[in-house]
């Protein structure tokens, strides 16, 4: 059994471009500007961190910093000598291969990705999905396990009891009964988070709540099987587990 990864949204090779403003800086004030650029604005482009700060110019006396976004440049430019603001289209995301890097450094210089896509798939994931398969009485189940295939927790959907006990919650609790059991505490102790290097492998894709619950236990990579036609948190729209402004990211692979 094979899986498609999903991919970042609105993934395309050649990238999206928005306009940022940059700053044309005499060699001799480069260190003072990017000191007091990083003491004032070092948050400032959080979102863009794949962007080197500064690049060599075409003339050998001067270099280029990314500054900001033109709506900003009025009340950010008065602390600043520069010889020239300039307004410049460059990648609106980061790339995500080394491909796609190459593309990407033909404007401006790129930081290399974290990750890369494709990543390697868990080997216990088909057959974990195919023991699902395989259940007689209901697929609405998952299957969390750690790659020692030491600790494994099956949970099947309990919405009967109470609408919020979707499988993976349900799994969430288990694991949680898991670690406080004195044989095995060492997991919890050793990651601080209850499913830190974990796999899911689960039937459904997980709804927007099982998905922020998973970027909470810091899971590592969740395998589904059917994509759900709402409410869905793991598909092409709607990426809870690669979302910027959240502190921790996992991988995702699908079946259809």
């Amino acid at each position: 059994m094979q899986f498609q990864q999903l991919m970042p949204v609105g993934y395309m090779k050649q990238p999206s471009l928005k306009t940022f403003v940059i700053a044309k800086i005499k060699k001799e004030n480069t260190e003072k500007c990017i000191k007091l650029y990083k003491q004032k604005y070092h948050q400032y482009f959080y979102q863009h961190d794949y962007l080197k700060l500064i690049k060599q110019g075409q003339e050998k006396d001067y270099v280029l910093m990314l500054f900001c976004f033109p709506e900003d440049l009025d009340k950010m430019k008065i602390d600043f000598e520069v010889e020239q603001f300039l307004e410049i289209q460059l990648p609106s995301i980061a790339p995500i291969n080394k491909e796609q890097k190459s593309i990407y450094d033909e404007y401006w210089n790129i930081l290399h990705p974290n990750y890369e896509y494709p990543h390697k798939q868990n080997k216990d994931a088909p057959l974990k999905m195919q023991q699902i398969l395989d259940t007689k009485q209901t697929r609405n189940k998952c299957i969390l396990y750690n790659d020692e295939n030491d600790i494994i927790i099956e949970a099947e959907d309990e919405t009967h009891i109470n609408n919020v006990r979707h499988c993976v919650m349900v799994a969430m609790e288990k694991l949680a009964e898991h670690n406080k059991n004195q044989n095995h505490q060492k997991h919890f102790r050793e990651t601080q988070y209850y499913a830190r290097e974990m796999t899911l492998v689960t039937y459904f894709e997980p709804c927007i709540m099982c998905s922020m619950a998973l970027i909470h236990s810091r899971i590592k990579e969740v395998y589904y099987y059917q994509k759900r036609v709402v409410d869905g948190g793991l598909n092409d729209q709607l990426q809870i587990n690669n979302m910027k402004q959240l502190n921790h990211k996992y991988l995702v692979f699908y079946q259809h």
